[in-house]
């Protein structure tokens, strides 16, 4: 049945968020969740909707084929071909990545450089990426992306050169729809509620990201807890302003229109997201690791993930699991099918299914210690202020107190260096980028605050000067903390 219902919402194609594809696949997955729910709600949720209507791309008279990059906007350029940034000038670049993920520092440095296009290849599959513009991080508006960003196979790299001209002719619409399609099963304990979470919108063939956790929804009943199979829009993409935290849209939409008593009786998340053939990893908050006792003990880290609806529970207080596979080879890519009579897929199948139907068929519980180690780690990069009220939390964390642990895990956030391809994430993140600020020379992003960049070149006095504002900054980022810490254990102090 699983393989079933993957192959029929696979047959949808791919799904961009607020398409005219994601009505039909909201269909299908409401059918599908229909069979095992008492009760389905399907939210509406405004996204950005990005569309490639048309793309040509022509160099020396051979036409070659390409897929273009969201946003990328309607263009019509023409310029010389450079695979240097330093000759770019009113130029296309051409650049060859390792990883996806390299794209955006690639994206900001030349436009930087100010070339009229960027051209990436990677591997011999088609893939698409999010291109973003502006301080990355942010969930506020951010300008759209000033040039095309297209991608070629690997096997037409090499005729990338010499002049060459891009159209493309695409469509944005910010007032598009998209839907979150919610399951829900009842359980005696109806005020206490597990969220098992996934996403349907999906880049090209997108069966391991992430149709193959959809398909999986129907097989989880609790018989202790209230159970809402969800299956998210706008995972990948339709953030309405162009936001550079341009993923897990749907689900940070979709929590924020829920009451405090709803999120409060949120007693856990579970998210599946890109499960391939690889081997398993899980990825929690601190406190969560004791649930996979005797059930699984490899591949569990207690550091959130931040490119997964997972996050979107943390920030709002929630303890979150992450659940899916080392390595998707395929990861956004059009041969993200996926063999059905792959043993090593059957198998973590049968691992997840295992793991999942014991959590929630058992008592959950928080492991304070877990935290207490996290918060301890935080007072290597806290303002002394600061470190008075972790203090503090630590006193309550070892009294096991459910309301202070659930809502430090709001002082989560991510960290990017921009030139790294992968944001971390940190307890009292702003304290920790602001610190990293001081040692590191690059630039860092700091999640919904601002990029910190250091300058290149300076006189002594202007560095000078430079430390004093990082340490002002700082300082106002330890009175918002405390404020809000002080909200938080007032009724202790």
């Amino acid at each position: 049945m699983i393989f079933s219902r993957l192959k029929s919402l696979s047959d949808e194609g791919e799904i961009i968020a607020g398409s005219k594809e994601e009505e039909k696949i909201k269909n299908k997955i409401r059918k599908i969740l229909e069979l095992v729910s008492d009760e389905i709600r399907v939210t509406p949720v405004r996204v950005l909707n990005w569309r490639e209507k048309e793309i040509i791309v022509e160099c020396e008279g051979n036409k070659i084929d390409a897929i273009s990059f969201p946003y990328s906007l309607s263009t019509d350029t023409e310029g010389n071909v450079s695979d240097n940034f330093s000759e770019c000038n009113d130029k296309i670049l051409k650049v060859n990545i390792t990883s996806l993920f390299e794209v955006n520092k690639y994206y900001i440095n030349a436009v930087k450089a100010n070339c009229k296009a960027v051209i990436f290849s990677l591997d011999n599959e088609n893939r698409r990426f999010v291109i973003k513009y502006g301080n990355m991080l942010d969930y506020g508006p951010c300008p759209p992306p000033p040039i095309p960003a297209i991608y070629v196979k690997s096997s037409d790299f090499n005729k990338i050169r010499g002049k060459c001209r891009i159209i493309i002719e695409s469509e944005i619409n910010p007032y598009a729809t998209g839907y979150v399609i919610e399951g829900i099963t009842n359980a005696r304990n109806e005020n206490t509620v597990v969220h098992i979470t996934s996403h349907h919108d999906h880049w090209l063939a997108g069966e391991r990201d992430d149709l193959l956790a959809v398909s999986l929804l129907p097989e989880f009943r609790s018989n202790l807890y209230e159970t809402h199979l969800i299956s998210y829009t706008a995972e990948e993409s339709g953030s309405i302003y162009f936001s550079t935290f341009s993923w897990s849209y749907g689900s940070r939409t979709f929590l924020s229109n829920l009451g405090s008593e709803d999120l409060d009786n949120i007693l856990i998340n579970i998210n599946l997201d890109n499960i391939s053939e690889y081997e398993i990893i899980i990825k929690t908050v601190p406190g969560l690791k004791d649930l996979f006792s005797g059930l699984y003990t490899t591949n569990i880290i207690d550091v959130p993930e931040i490119y997964t609806d997972s996050y979107s529970y943390i920030r709002n207080g929630i303890p979150s699991i992450d659940i899916g596979s080392k390595n998707n080879p395929h990861y956004h890519g059009e041969f993200d099918k996926i063999d059905p009579n792959d043993s090593k897929i059957i198998g973590n199948i049968n691992l997840i299914k295992n793991i999942i139907s014991k959590i929630i068929n058992n008592n959950i519980y928080y492991n304070f210690n877990d935290m207490i180690e996290q918060v301890k780690n935080s007072m290597l990069y806290a303002h002394p202020p600061l470190k008075t009220y972790l203090v503090n939390l630590i006193d309550r964390l070892r009294d096991k107190d459910i309301y202070v642990y659930r809502n430090l895990l709001k002082f989560y956030g991510g960290i990017l260096d921009i030139e790294e391809n992968y944001a971390n994430v940190k307890l009292f993140h702003k304290s920790y980028g602001i610190e990293e600020m001081i040692k590191r020379k690059s630039t860092i992003c700091i999640e919904n605050f601002q990029c910190l960049e250091k300058p290149k070149e300076s006189s002594s006095t202007y560095y000078r000067y430079f430390t004093y504002y990082l340490n002002e900054l700082k300082e106002d980022v330890t009175n918002e903390y405390t404020d809000q810490l002080y909200l938080l254990l007032k009724k202790f102090l």
